[in-house]
């Protein structure tokens, strides 16, 4: 059986930059994905297609096709005193909504009056380099084409879960890089923003119900 629309696909991966350096990897957790229902980024969906049980591929995955050009109009700057007076570090994630919708906000820069925050994904503008195996093709149930992602143990992104820091949305509205919001709820060691726009800080991880895939470095769709 090879990959096709509304067919149920596993696969083992490791995603290195254009350096060689690798990002992630699934760790003898094969990645589970619906193929035709933006569980994974367009470019790496793409290069699946047609590939059977056994077939291994190297993918090169341009920004356009990934996670996007990096956009400097999504640096922002905002005042310290809208967090509240919760304590905020360098790297810390939560959901916001901006002039471009839902997204998750890195902190970048913590100044005495300001907070510096990032709103592109951590991948942004980088070309993704994946060495994949497929691990499993089978036909999709009537009930993961109706919830639109797999429905089986380990199916989330990263084998079963979103990648490192980030945690499961329950709103299948995929990870929250580290932080709740849009659904999320705060994961162990979180706080939540003065503003109720996401939580910040942590690595624990908010359980979906469904299992609903989310975004990461692994090649989850945004």
């Amino acid at each position: 059986m090879r990959i096709a629309k509304d067919h149920i696909v596993s696969f083992d991966y490791t995603l290195t930059d254009e350096s060689g350096a690798v990002l992630d990897a699934s760790r003898g957790a094969p990645l589970a994905y619906l193929h035709g229902g933006r569980n994974i980024i367009p470019g790496l969906e793409k290069a699946l297609e047609g590939l059977a049980a056994g077939d291994e591929k190297k993918v090169a995955v341009p920004p356009a096709e990934g996670y996007g050009e990096f956009d400097e109009r999504l640096i922002m700057n905002v005042p310290a005193e809208r967090m509240g007076g919760n304590t905020v570090q360098v790297g810390m994630r939560f959901h916001a909504e901006t002039n471009a919708g839902l997204r998750v906000l890195t902190v970048k820069e913590v100044k005495p009056d300001e907070i510096v925050l990032d709103g592109n994904h951590e991948l942004a503008g980088k070309t993704l380099h994946f060495a994949v195996k497929v691990v499993e093709v089978r036909p999709a149930t009537p009930t993961e084409l109706a919830h639109g992602h797999p429905h089986q143990e380990s199916s989330g992104c990263c084998g079963g879960g979103c990648s490192s820091g980030e945690a499961q949305s329950q709103a299948e509205e995929g990870c929250c890089g580290g932080g709740g919001g849009g659904g999320c709820g705060c994961a162990t060691g979180e706080t939540k923003s003065a503003s109720d726009e996401g939580c910040c800080g942590g690595q624990g991880k908010a359980t979906s119900e469904d299992g609903s895939c989310g975004q990461g470095s692994c090649g989850c769709s945004q």
